[in-house]
């Protein structure tokens, strides 16, 4: 046996000689044990009966065009392929093809690998996936439910105050607990990874006038938002900040029933960089109001802290009427790699 011959049969892929009416002229032993045929059976079999039926006449209409223009190439780039054997059991598998010259005339060499093992460890892998996915959906669906008891605890314990000043307190607390629920209710409910902030925007802000007990019609909310994923890590303070943001426009800016619109914009500024602007006509800032005054309330003092947690930067201006507040942060990187895309 020459060295072709050796090569050949020894091969550890199944390997098939084809000619072009698709009869096989010669198989090695490798695709022999891969069909479930003895050595020689496939000899002058059409290649089709070694394909699934309900694919066969499909591969016979990609052979004749193959035909037309051969070249080497893989099969089915992007599809799970199968071989048929011969007591009708199927097997995944992989396919190059690459046309020869024989003494006969021009042939096709199939080279055939099983890949039912690397499907399987494939399998595994994407059922450890699902798992590690539904798990973190518990997770998230449990942290949100535990956020939302300790707000009803805020709730309850203010019920049984009198003091409209320490009820007012316990309210703001209940509000920044239910502003985290909600970030997490969005990833447990879309994506584990990512958080629509365009859609939180909408949510919290129907949720903090509606908390507010505000006559029908009072505050109109008007919001302009652009697409925009945050992971967890940013849209939790971010949250936060827009919870007080929207908390001071309804407390101190549409007061004593004053009517009014507050308006909440979220766009992409620059590339890699987004805004979040919340504005409302009402009474405007007090004369003497600085963000970084010393002993400032709480508010103040979680805006401070979490734009920097976020490396953005936040500005108060009059609006005339009103209030202008304009928060600018940089996107992480993959977040931003995916609006890109």
């Amino acid at each position: 046996m020459d060295l072709y011959q050796q090569v050949f049969e020894y091969s550890p892929d199944g390997l098939l000689l084809v000619a072009q009416d698709g009869r096989i002229t010669q198989a090695n032993g490798r695709a022999c044990s891969l069909f479930g045929y003895a050595p020689g059976e496939l000899d002058a079999l059409g290649i089709e009966q070694l394909i699934p039926r309900r694919v066969m006449q499909q591969h016979a209409a990609h052979r004749q065009s193959y035909q037309t223009a051969p070249r080497v190439r893989s099969m089915g780039a992007g599809l799970t392929l199968f071989g048929l054997r011969k007591d009708g059991s199927e097997f995944p598998a992989d396919v190059m093809i690459s046309p020869l010259q024989s003494t006969e005339g021009p042939v096709t060499l199939c080279v055939v690998r099983d890949i039912s093992e690397r499907k399987r460890a494939e399998q595994l892998v994407l059922d450890a996936l699902k798992e590690k996915e539904v798990l973190l959906k518990e997770i998230h669906h449990r942290v949100k439910n535990n956020l939302a008891v300790i707000a009803s605890l805020f709730s309850l314990q203010s019920n049984l105050l009198q003091d409209e000043h320490m009820k007012a307190i316990l309210r703001e607390s209940q509000d920044r607990v239910r502003s985290m629920a909600l970030v997490h209710e969005t990833l447990y409910s879309h994506n584990l990874a990512t958080v629509d902030f365009a859609e939180y925007v909408t949510s919290l802000s129907a949720q903090l006038i509606s908390s507010y007990s505000l006559t029908a019609g009072q505050v109109q909310l008007v919001t302009v938002l652009e697409p925009t994923l945050l992971t967890i890590d940013m849209a939790v303070p971010c949250g936060l900040i827009l919870n007080e943001l929207i908390t001071n426009a309804l407390k101190h800016g549409l007061t004593e029933g004053r009517q009014g619109t507050l308006q909440i914009n979220l766009r992409h500024c620059a590339p890699g960089m987004i805004e979040l602007e919340v504005r409302d006509d009402g009474q405007g800032l007090p004369p003497d109001f600085d963000l970084f005054a010393a002993g400032t309330s709480l508010g103040k003092r979680l805006i401070r802290s979490l734009t920097k947690q976020v490396d953005g930067q936040v500005q108060f201006a009059q609006a005339e009427p009103g209030t202008r507040v304009l928060l600018t942060l940089p996107l992480p990187q993959r977040c931003a790699e995916k609006e890109a895309a």
